[in-house]
C-alpha cells in the first residue's frame, strides 16, 4: 500500500495527546476527519476479498434489492406526478448533509447511513424538500412554493414485518410559504394534499388496484380545539363532498409524531387486498423552515405516501 499521506500522519499526530474518540467526535474539523476516513477506508476496502462482498451482500438487507415490481412501480409514480401537477416536480439528490434528520426531525442519527464525505444517505425526502424551499426563500422566490418527488430512501432501525424493507420507494409533497393570518395558509394547503392523495386512489382504482376503506384522520399535536374545529370545516367536509366513499375524521388522541410535526398533521389508511388495514400516508406542519431561515412567519406542510406499498399490497 500506499505510504500515509502527510494530512493522516498530522492528524494522528494531533490525537495522539488526546482521547480518541473525543478528539474524532468534538475536535478534529470536519475537513481533516472525511480526509482521514477517506485513507482508512481506502485501506479497508483494497483488503477486501470477493467472498466477504458476496457474504455482506447475501446477509445485509440494505444493500439487496427490493421486491417490488419497479414496472409496477412506475407507473404509480407517473400517476402521482400527473395527481400532483399543481407542484413542482424535483428529482432529489441520493445524499443530504450530515445531521439534517437529527437537526430537523429529531431522528436517532443510527437510523441514518452516514457518509464519510460529511454527507448521510437519504432518509426522508421532506427534510431536503425543506431545505431546497429555505434557499428558494432566502433568495427571495416569492409566493408559496411546491414541491413533489419521488425518491428511494434508507433507513436502518429494525425491520420485521413482512414486505417491508430498509430502502423503499416514497413519494412526497411539500409546501412552503408565509403565515396569512387566520390559518389560512395551513387549511388551504392541508386541503389540497389531501385531495391529492384521495384523487391519486381514484386514479388507481381505474388502473387495476383495489384500495378499500381509505380512512383520512386530522389531528393537531397540540391539541388545539379552535385549529380542530377550522380543519373539520374548512378540510374535512369540503372533501367528504368530493370523495364520498371516503372516512374524513377528526383524531384528538393521535400521539404518533408530536415531536415531529408542529400543528395540523394527517394520517391517511387503506384496506388491502387481504383485508389487512395499511397506513399509506403521513404528514403534517412542521417547523423547519422556520428555524432554518430564523422567521416564525414561515410556515410548511410535508407528507409523504408509500407507493412502494400500493405496488407490493394492494394491486
Amino acid at each position: 500500500m500506499d505510504p500515509k499521506p502527510p494530512i493522516v500522519s498530522r492528524i494522528a499526530r494531533a490525537l495522539a495527546g488526546d482521547e480518541v474518540v473525543d478528539g474524532l467526535a468534538r475536535r478534529l474539523p470536519p475537513t481533516d476527519l472525511q480526509s482521514l476516513m477517506l485513507h482508512v477506508y481506502r485501506e479497508r476496502s483494497a483488503r477486501r476479498l470477493p467472498a466477504e462482498l458476496l457474504a455482506q451482500y447475501e446477509r445485509a438487507a440494505m444493500v439487496q434489492p427490493s421486491t417490488v415490481n419497479p414496472r409496477l412501480l412506475a407507473g404509480v409514480e407517473r400517476l402521482a406526478f400527473e395527481c400532483a401537477a399543481a407542484f413542482e416536480a424535483v428529482e432529489l439528490a441520493p445524499v443530504a448533509p450530515l445531521g439534517l434528520n437529527v437537526v430537523l426531525g429529531a431522528i436517532d442519527q443510527n437510523n441514518c447511513l452516514a457518509t464519510v464525505r460529511n454527507a448521510e444517505v437519504l432518509a426522508d425526502p421532506t427534510t431536503v424538500q425543506a431545505l431546497e424551499c429555505a434557499r428558494r426563500r432566502r433568495a427571495g422566490e416569492p409566493g408559496t412554493i411546491k414541491l413533489c418527488a419521488r425518491s428511494r430512501q434508507l433507513r436502518l432501525q429494525p425491520f420485521d414485518t413482512p414486505g417491508f424493507s430498509p430502502h423503499f420507494g416514497l413519494f412526497s409533497l411539500v409546501t412552503a410559504g408565509r403565515d396569512r393570518g387566520a390559518l389560512a395558509f395551513e387549511l388551504e394547503s392541508l386541503r389540497e394534499q389531501l385531495a391529492f392523495y384521495l384523487t391519486l386512489f381514484a386514479r388507481l382504482g381505474s388502473d387495476g388496484y383495489r384500495i378499500a376503506g381509505v380512512t383520512v384522520e386530522v389531528s393537531d399535536t397540540a391539541r388545539d380545539e379552535s385549529r380542530l374545529e377550522r380543519a373539520e370545516a374548512d378540510v374535512l367536509h369540503p372533501l367528504a363532498a368530493a370523495f364520498p366513499d371516503t372516512t374524513l375524521r377528526l383524531d384528538r388522541t393521535r400521539e404518533q409524531g408530536r415531536n415531529y410535526y408542529s400543528g395540523l398533521c394527517l394520517r391517511i389508511d387503506a384496506t388491502d387486498c387481504t383485508g389487512r388495514s395499511l397506513n399509506l400516508a403521513d404528514g403534517g406542519f412542521t417547523d423547519w423552515t422556520q428555524r432554518l431561515l430564523s422567521n416564525a412567519k414561515e410556515r410548511l406542510l410535508v407528507s409523504g405516501i408509500g407507493v412502494e406499498l400500493l405496488t407490493k399490497f394492494f394491486r
